[in-house]
């Protein structure tokens, strides 16, 4: 059985929401890509709620100055709300139906001028010009995006995740918001 982009999309979305039922009842983001990417998928498409992106935002404290990067950045939401506190706002999506929707979405929002969106598997992103990277991701991603925060990210940089921690490495704050887990990190000083 053969089946089109569309259907394939579908059966993803209700298996990621099916599993993340199972797992402990813990919300599962959802990143889908177009078929150039098909071997880079990581994660599927679930959009961050405006009022944890607020929160997101607020936690970090971004600002005028600031460069955020969104690592997959879906329809482009936490892009613009950064963009619209004076940051530089940058996401990094691998879908390309997602890809041209947050790039619309950053033209209705008229914020074209401080916000873009790239697509780019997110592992393989530099985060040294970033002074706050946000994510929605999962586990195991976040586990394998903190060698390149903690490498990458001048010390003092910020990193706030939606519903997923970074294993052992211990958030500088934890909040909630109806119901969902926001975590923030301070990046440390590089040890010599």
């Amino acid at each position: 059985m053969t089946m089109n982009w569309s259907a394939r999309r579908s059966l993803t979305v209700i298996a990621a929401l099916l599993l993340a039922s199972i797992s402990a009842g813990r919300p599962m983001p959802v990143q889908a890509q177009d078929s150039s990417y098909e071997n880079k998928k990581i994660v599927p498409f679930v959009p961050t709620p405006q009022d944890v992106v607020d929160k997101m935002i607020e936690l970090a404290e971004v600002k005028k100055g600031d460069t955020v990067y969104d690592l997959g950045s879906g329809d482009g939401r936490i892009v613009i709300t950064a963009a619209k506190k004076g940051a530089r706002a940058v996401g990094f999506e691998i879908d390309g139906d997602l890809l041209k929707e947050s790039r619309e979405n950053i033209q209705k929002a008229g914020v074209q001028n401080s916000a873009e969106i790239r697509q780019q598997d997110i592992l393989t992103v530099d985060l040294a010009p970033a002074s706050v990277v946000t994510m929605y991701l999962l586990p195991d991603v976040n586990l394998k995006l903190r060698p390149n925060v903690l490498s990458q990210m001048k010390p003092g940089s910020r990193v706030v995740s939606h519903a997923f921690d970074m294993g052992d490495w211990k958030p500088d704050k934890t909040e909630r918001i109806n119901g969902r887990t926001i975590y923030f990190w301070i990046v440390p000083a590089k040890k010599s």
